[in-house]
């Protein structure tokens, strides 16, 4: 049997992630455990339930199956401390400006232990955080209907107008001609 995508998906169930954005707290301090007590510090790019990803430099990767402490904040929530199994290392490109971008290893990690009151945290942070998203979107949508409604109208109204200009000239001139 040949595994495609909806059979992956069917097999490996994952939770919806959420990227963060500029103004959200997405600094995050890990440590390898095996390794000595050396912390880095870096930036999150998604967060789930369930794991997170982050960028790391070249020099400073973990492994794959190795297990790290990681410190950070989810949204609307108080800051975590936690150990995650590596689960994906990969080449990762950043590109921070038009001109400028930096190459790194995205590392995937899947949290182990969550106390209960932890994976609570991160569920209403991520929860309360999607909110916030949809409605922020629907009012941009709503805004956008609005404004292409107005151009359009606006367009309408001055080409009825200026039908009735016209209108009003060569009736106005057909009588002075009279």
């Amino acid at each position: 049997m040949m595994m495609n995508a909806q059979n992956l998906e069917k097999t490996y169930p994952r939770s919806p992630r959420y990227v963060l954005q500029l103004k959200d707290k997405k600094i995050l301090r890990f440590a390898p455990i095996p390794r000595g007590t050396r912390s880095f510090f870096t930036e999150i790019v998604n967060l789930s339930e369930t794991g997170m990803a982050f960028t790391v430099p070249y020099l400073d990767t973990p492994q794959k199956n190795e297990i790290i402490m990681v410190e950070f904040t989810p949204p609307n929530a108080a800051p975590i401390a936690c150990f995650a199994q590596v689960m994906r290392v990969q080449s990762f490109r950043i590109i921070e400006a038009d001109f400028f971008e930096k190459n790194c290893k995205l590392v995937a990690v899947n949290f182990t232990n969550l106390q209960p009151e932890q994976s609570t945290m991160i569920r209403d942070g991520l929860s309360q955080e999607f909110k916030k998203s949809h409605s922020k979107f629907h009012r941009q949508q709503i805004k956008m209907k609005l404004m292409w409604a107005w151009k359009f109208k606006r367009k309408q109204l001055m080409l009825t107008s200026a039908v009735l200009l016209a209108a009003a000239a060569s009736i106005t001139t057909a009588f002075l001609l009279l």
